[in-house]
């Protein structure tokens, strides 16, 4: 590791992310995970970061091989690509198991679901988490050509029963087995801390998806730290960055997301860890 990030892993620091990312070497991060403000509600600490800024800092400091993965929903999935057409790949969209918009709901459908932008340079790392199904042995594909990906040689079709995952994560227990089954947080250990907080399962599946043992993980908008707690889960680095201002809990009580972060940091580990690849 170099010695500048060493200053920055496996800690939360309390601060404007673009000030704090323009001190880390070229190619020191290995995923970007952020739940980013979408800027789609009137409260104070849902305040779009500035595009420029984040990818000035976003392709100089991940590694070639690495990838950017945003969240986001609606109106803001469309700025999140925009905001990089040359490097967006595609998007993962997470169905919730708890529907929002319901104030709305005799004007429009309730929502149920985000997105996950996927962006990168160069061909990432992909370790697809394959799903269990059923073996099969159709027998053997005739030769062909077709006209999207020209001629096809003949290839004996079986499978041992595991399948590739889907550009979907599923909410829902007891559906089919080809999907990744995430609910969303408020079915984890704790109540929820943050009003848009990720599940640890979705960060999780989304770092063994991008990444190897050893590898840093940053979330430069980090709020309550689940995507932080994700990387530890999976014997990740991580960096968290967290502005930590606006925030009050029935509009009255400030809440400290950065005490939060670390307090639930601490209970998934010993002191001064560092995790090797």
């Amino acid at each position: 590791m170099s010695l500048v990030l060493d200053e920055y892993l496996n800690r939360v620091i309390e601060a404007d992310c673009p000030e704090v990312m323009k001190n880390f070497p070229n190619s020191s991060i290995d995923l970007i995970l952020c739940d980013l403000p979408y800027g789609t509600t009137s409260n104070p600490w849902d305040i779009p970061i500035d595009f420029n800024l984040l990818w000035q800092n976003y392709e100089r400091i991940i590694k070639p091989n690495g990838v950017i993965a945003l969240t986001a929903a609606g109106i803001f999935t469309g700025s999140v690509i925009s905001s990089n057409p040359a490097w967006f790949k595609y998007k993962i969209v997470w169905i919730k198991s708890k529907s929002t918009n319901f104030l709305n709901a005799k004007k429009q459908p309730l929502r149920r679901h985000e997105d996950i932008c996927i962006f990168y340079n160069k061909q990432s790392i992909y370790q697809p988490q394959m799903i269990p199904g059923k073996s099969y042995n159709k027998g053997w594909r005739k030769e062909q050509t077709t006209g999207c990906y020209g001629k096809y040689h003949s290839s004996q079709a079986i499978s041992n029963g595991n399948r590739y995952p889907y550009d979907i994560l599923f909410f829902d227990e007891g559906e089919p087995d080809d999907w990744f089954y995430c609910k969303t947080c408020e079915h984890e250990e704790t109540r929820p801390y943050h009003p848009t907080q990720k599940p640890v399962d979705l960060g999780r599946y989304l770092i063994r998806t991008f990444t190897i043992p050893g590898a840093v993980v940053l979330d430069n908008a980090c709020g309550c730290g689940s995507f932080l707690i994700a990387a530890i889960r999976e014997a990740r680095n991580f960096i968290g960055i967290e502005k930590n201002s606006g925030a009050y809990h029935q509009k009255v009580k400030p809440i400290d997301f950065v005490k939060i972060a670390r307090d639930r940091i601490a209970a998934e580990t010993p002191p001064n860890f560092l995790f090797n690849g």
